[in-house]
């Protein structure tokens, strides 16, 4: 199903979270780096095969990951930001400097937070994450979700940002 979301959708790369099987093995034109960490959970990221990340850097939780693409830093982040109450969220001022040293000032990061910047993101119980807006303020982030005329953050329409 992978394979076909990804032909279908003509995507080059996608990050994974919560992975907990590292082969990928069976998906025809795509490379794999993969993550498997301490917890058993992380992170993959799959490229077409022409698309060759160098620079690869793991967190050994499995959590993340950082690699290169010529000149952009793709990071993928599992965060789990849903559980702040139980110290999950020092993972973005704790494990994160360590991955995100030395990168260029404009990084591609995806990843799974499990939070949201503001209740009107919330689908369900919002789940707004203190930790997440000093990590993307912090770094000089956009977030990239999609704006609605309820929703005055972030966009991937910078110019239409009310911050």
């Amino acid at each position: 199903m992978l394979e076909y979301f990804l032909q279908k959708q003509e995507i080059d790369i996608i990050l994974l979270q919560e992975v907990t099987w590292p082969v990928f093995d069976n998906i025809r034109d795509f490379a794999t780096y993969t993550n498997i960490g301490t917890t058993g959970r992380g992170t993959t990221n799959l490229t077409l095969d022409h698309i060759q990340l160098t620079n690869i850097v793991f967190l050994p939780t499995g959590r993340g990951m950082a690699a290169d693409f010529q000149t952009v830093t793709i990071v993928n982040i599992y965060a789990m930001l849903s559980r702040e109450e139980e110290g999950q969220g020092k993972l973005l001022f704790e494990e994160l400097p360590y991955l995100l040293r030395g990168i260029p000032p404009s990084p591609l990061v995806g990843g799974e937070f499990n939070s949201v910047l503001t209740n009107l993101d919330a689908t369900g119980h919002p789940n707004y994450s203190l930790a997440l807006q000093q990590f993307i303020r912090g770094f000089d982030l956009v977030d990239m979700w999609e704006t609605s005329q309820e929703r005055a953050t972030c966009t991937h329409y910078p110019s239409r940002c009310v911050y």
